[in-house]
């Protein structure tokens, strides 16, 4: 199942955190959630005023007639239900100073949702939990202080679930010295089955180089502070490409 099927626009409520910007922005597929019936309802992913990523059901969840029954067994479906992730946060003691007291702060509280194949968006303000919940996600977190269950097609993710996806982390993770083709060249080497040959390789590079419209800059070194180098989204698109290859 497309996105297409579920194209509406997401509105993020105005808070005094949340820039006006953002009020009303369309994006292909909204986010969802599944309510206490069982059925699918559009939902808007808000931070509050504590600075936590909640849901809130839309003026849509009162439409039953609008609603629409969703296969979680879909192929291309991630679902996740009452996620909640806490970390220790490090206090002072008011009567001792030097003793400092761990206590626990909600990062994701009691969000739920779906992901169907296609683009998705989670929009929110700074540190209201955005990246927090994809890295939970992605299994990229501690399952210290995380709860909740998450389905991928309708089942729980296999054991080895974060090393066959591709998840581009927001700060880069690429040599700055090396140009783009070198450094797509040197994932495909270090990530790639040993059974595919070095010609193989090659022609997967090109290829994504070509995808990603990356042709231009693909013999430019990345850059670092002290040299310049390809621009911020060639950047970015060459740390997509990583990924790519290794999927």
């Amino acid at each position: 199942m497309t996105s297409n099927a579920y194209k509406e626009k997401i509105s993020v409520r105005r808070s005094k955190r949340v820039s006006p910007v953002l009020e009303h922005l369309p994006v292909e597929t909204s986010t969802t959630a599944i309510t206490d019936d069982n059925v699918l309802s559009n939902i808007v992913v808000q931070a509050n005023d504590d600075g936590i990523l909640h849901h809130r059901p839309s003026e849509l969840q009162n439409r039953r007639d609008t609603r629409v029954s969703m296969d979680l067994t879909s192929k291309g479906t991630l679902s996740f239900h009452n996620i909640l992730y806490v970390v220790g946060e490090r206090q002072k003691n008011c009567y001792l100073s030097c003793i400092k007291l761990k206590s626990g702060k909600k990062i994701v509280n009691n969000v739920s949702g779906i992901f169907t194949s296609g683009m998705n968006a989670i929009m929110g303000p700074t540190g209201c939990g955005k990246s927090s919940l994809l890295d939970v996600l992605a299994d990229r977190k501690d399952p210290h202080g995380l709860s909740g269950q998450i389905f991928v097609d309708g089942c729980p993710p296999p054991p080895s679930f974060k090393y066959i996806v591709g998840y581009v982390v927001q700060d880069d993770m690429i040599s700055g010295t090396l140009t783009v083709r070198e450094n797509l060249m040197f994932s495909a080497n270090v990530r790639l089955p040993a059974d595919v040959t070095n010609n193989e390789r090659q022609i997967r590079v090109t290829k994504v180089i070509q995808d990603l419209g990356l042709e231009l800059c693909a013999d430019t070194k990345m850059g670092t502070e002290f040299l310049r180098g390809v621009s911020g989204g060639e950047r970015k698109r060459t740390c997509i490409g990583i990924e790519l290859l290794s999927t």
